[in-house]
Protein backbone atom coordinates (compact mmCIF):
# COMPACT_ATOMS: atom_id res chain seq x y z
CA UNK A 1 0.00 0.00 0.00
CA UNK A 2 1.39 3.41 -0.88
CA UNK A 3 2.25 6.04 1.45
CA UNK A 4 3.67 3.63 4.16
CA UNK A 5 6.60 4.42 6.36
CA UNK A 6 9.39 2.18 8.02
CA UNK A 7 9.99 3.78 10.89
CA UNK A 8 13.79 3.39 12.81
CA UNK A 9 14.20 2.88 16.57
CA UNK A 10 14.61 5.61 18.57
CA UNK A 11 17.40 4.39 19.87
CA UNK A 12 19.55 5.08 16.28
CA UNK A 13 19.58 8.35 17.86
CA UNK A 14 23.00 7.55 19.52
CA UNK A 15 24.29 6.19 16.33
CA UNK A 16 26.96 8.20 14.65
CA UNK A 17 30.33 9.21 15.82
CA UNK A 18 32.83 11.35 14.23
CA UNK A 19 35.86 13.40 14.45
CA UNK A 20 36.10 16.39 15.40
CA UNK A 21 36.93 17.96 12.09
CA UNK A 22 34.56 16.06 10.71
CA UNK A 23 34.58 13.24 7.76
CA UNK A 24 32.51 10.25 7.13
CA UNK A 25 29.80 9.17 9.60
CA UNK A 26 28.28 5.35 9.89
CA UNK A 27 26.82 3.99 7.01
CA UNK A 28 22.93 3.18 7.49
CA UNK A 29 21.54 0.57 5.35
CA UNK A 30 17.54 -0.51 4.82
CA UNK A 31 16.35 -3.53 3.06
CA UNK A 32 13.58 -2.80 0.63
CA UNK A 33 10.72 -5.42 0.13
CA UNK A 34 8.91 -5.17 -3.45
CA UNK A 35 5.89 -3.68 -1.51
CA UNK A 36 7.83 -0.65 0.10
CA UNK A 37 8.47 0.95 -3.48
CA UNK A 38 5.54 2.54 -3.88
CA UNK A 39 4.70 6.25 -4.45
CA UNK A 40 5.05 7.79 -0.84
CA UNK A 41 6.95 5.16 1.09
CA UNK A 42 9.11 6.90 3.54
CA UNK A 43 11.74 4.38 4.98
CA UNK A 44 13.46 5.93 8.21
CA UNK A 45 17.39 5.57 8.30
CA UNK A 46 18.96 6.88 11.11
CA UNK A 47 20.01 10.17 12.75
CA UNK A 48 22.71 12.73 11.96
CA UNK A 49 24.53 13.45 14.90
CA UNK A 50 24.59 16.64 16.60
CA UNK A 51 27.19 19.27 16.00
CA UNK A 52 28.31 18.70 12.41
CA UNK A 53 27.80 20.24 9.15
CA UNK A 54 26.41 18.02 6.83
CA UNK A 55 27.90 18.23 3.22
CA UNK A 56 26.19 14.95 1.42
CA UNK A 57 25.83 11.18 1.37
CA UNK A 58 27.59 8.27 -0.52
CA UNK A 59 24.12 6.61 -1.89
CA UNK A 60 24.45 3.15 -2.97
CA UNK A 61 21.18 1.55 -4.12
CA UNK A 62 20.64 -1.52 -5.11
CA UNK A 63 18.80 -2.33 -8.64
CA UNK A 64 15.33 -1.75 -6.86
CA UNK A 65 13.35 -1.46 -10.15
CA UNK A 66 14.05 -3.82 -13.57
CA UNK A 67 12.09 -0.89 -15.35
CA UNK A 68 13.20 2.37 -15.41
CA UNK A 69 10.67 4.42 -13.02
CA UNK A 70 11.80 4.66 -9.62
CA UNK A 71 12.59 8.03 -8.41
CA UNK A 72 13.45 8.98 -4.78
CA UNK A 73 14.09 11.59 -2.45
CA UNK A 74 16.33 12.56 0.85
CA UNK A 75 14.84 14.73 3.53
CA UNK A 76 17.01 15.62 6.98
CA UNK A 77 15.03 16.62 9.43
CA UNK A 78 12.18 18.25 7.54
CA UNK A 79 14.18 19.38 4.89
CA UNK A 80 14.33 18.09 1.37
CA UNK A 81 17.94 17.66 0.68
CA UNK A 82 18.11 15.53 -2.39
CA UNK A 83 15.38 15.00 -4.78
CA UNK A 84 15.30 13.42 -8.30
CA UNK A 85 17.26 10.29 -7.47
CA UNK A 86 17.50 7.71 -9.99
CA UNK A 87 20.18 5.49 -8.81
CA UNK A 88 17.64 2.41 -7.93
CA UNK A 89 16.57 2.30 -11.33
CA UNK A 90 20.06 0.41 -12.04
CA UNK A 91 22.10 0.21 -9.01
CA UNK A 92 24.27 2.63 -9.83
CA UNK A 93 25.71 4.42 -6.64
CA UNK A 94 26.99 7.72 -6.42
CA UNK A 95 28.29 11.08 -4.14
CA UNK A 96 25.06 13.22 -3.40
CA UNK A 97 26.57 16.59 -2.76
CA UNK A 98 24.25 18.71 -0.93
CA UNK A 99 23.76 22.87 0.54
CA UNK A 100 25.35 22.87 3.68
CA UNK A 101 23.56 21.87 6.45
CA UNK A 102 24.35 22.88 9.96
CA UNK A 103 22.68 19.92 12.61
CA UNK A 104 22.61 21.17 15.50
CA UNK A 105 20.31 18.58 17.70
CA UNK A 106 20.83 14.36 16.61
CA UNK A 107 18.23 14.47 13.10
CA UNK A 108 16.70 11.76 11.65
CA UNK A 109 17.60 10.78 7.58
CA UNK A 110 14.50 9.61 5.68
CA UNK A 111 14.12 8.44 1.86
CA UNK A 112 10.95 8.56 0.12
CA UNK A 113 9.48 7.01 -2.91
CA UNK A 114 8.49 9.94 -4.99
CA UNK A 115 7.55 7.85 -8.27
CA UNK A 116 6.95 4.16 -8.05
CA UNK A 117 8.93 1.26 -9.41
CA UNK A 118 7.85 0.15 -12.39
CA UNK A 119 8.68 -3.28 -11.36
CA UNK A 120 9.51 -3.49 -8.13
CA UNK A 121 12.58 -5.98 -6.88
CA UNK A 122 13.57 -6.10 -3.20
CA UNK A 123 17.34 -4.86 -2.19
CA UNK A 124 19.00 -2.21 0.22
CA UNK A 125 20.07 1.03 -0.44
CA UNK A 126 22.76 2.64 1.59
CA UNK A 127 23.69 6.25 2.85
CA UNK A 128 26.67 7.47 4.22
CA UNK A 129 26.53 11.09 5.41
CA UNK A 130 29.53 12.93 4.52
CA UNK A 131 29.88 16.12 7.37
CA UNK A 132 32.47 18.56 8.93
CA UNK A 133 32.31 20.11 12.03
CA UNK A 134 30.30 23.23 12.55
Amino acid sequence: MAGETTAVASSARKAGHYHPLGGIGETMTKAYLTTELETNDVMEFGYIPAGVTLLGFIFKPSDLDTGTQLAQKITVGSTDVAASLTGGQTGAGSFVAITPMAVTAPTKVTMTCTTAAQTPAAGSISLTPVYSAI
